[in-house]
């Protein structure tokens, strides 16, 4: 006998370097029942990228439109270009069963969190910012002086912590991996969650 209960939307937040999109791919890969939330962009594709697996490329008239319709949960201009998340599509696969994860900023996060979607939020932490510092510089893709930026932003972000649902110190992933997914667990049977208890259990 299977109770019905709410999906919900699960984000995880983290400064860069922080480990959150290997994390998020780690859950969906495990977790068939949790699918990605692919955002809008107006921004080019670039060479190896798809139109639906990695985002929604579309034109900056359709993007007006549909945050003219409010369809943005959260939206942001980042190096000229927008990107948002449709409310319409999380709403849609909210109702069709399937958990929504997504991996995402702070400010990002914060819009989600004044709308009335249901939503979990999950920021993940290096263990101290000499690893986040390591981790980094590991990747070899930036320069000195954005690794400095990265840094001083993920300072204020962190100021933002206490509005979040939950903290994750990413120490050892396979652990940080398996606290994502206790979580989900947790959230799924909260009372709140379940939509027809009495009829579910007498029938």
């Amino acid at each position: 006998m299977a109770f019905q209960k709410r999906n919900f939307l699960i984000a995880l937040i983290s400064p860069s370097g922080g480990g959150k999109t290997a994390i998020l791919r780690e859950v969906i890969k495990r977790n068939q029942n949790i699918e990605y939330s692919i955002s809008y962009t107006t921004r080019p594709a670039r060479h190896n990228e798809v139109n639906g697996r990695d985002y929604h490329f579309i034109s900056q008239q359709k993007f007006d439109e549909m945050n003219d319709k409010k369809d943005f949960l959260e939206h942001a201009q980042v190096h000229d270009f927008w990107y948002g998340t449709s409310r319409s599509i999380i709403e849609e696969k909210l109702q069709a069963g399937h958990h929504i994860i997504m991996d995402i900023d702070v400010a990002g996060a914060l819009q989600i969190k004044e709308t009335d979607i249901d939503f979990v939020s999950i920021f993940i932490l290096p263990p101290t910012e000499k690893e986040l510092i390591k981790r980094l510089k590991a990747r070899k893709t930036e320069s000195d002086a954005v690794i400095k930026r990265r840094l001083q932003t993920a300072e204020e972000e962190m100021k933002q912590i206490h509005n979040f649902d939950y903290l994750i110190i990413n120490d050892d992933f396979e652990l940080a991996v398996k606290d994502v997914e206790k979580i989900i667990a947790a959230e799924e049977n909260k009372v709140e969650r379940y939509t027809n208890i009495h009829e579910d259990y007498y029938n």
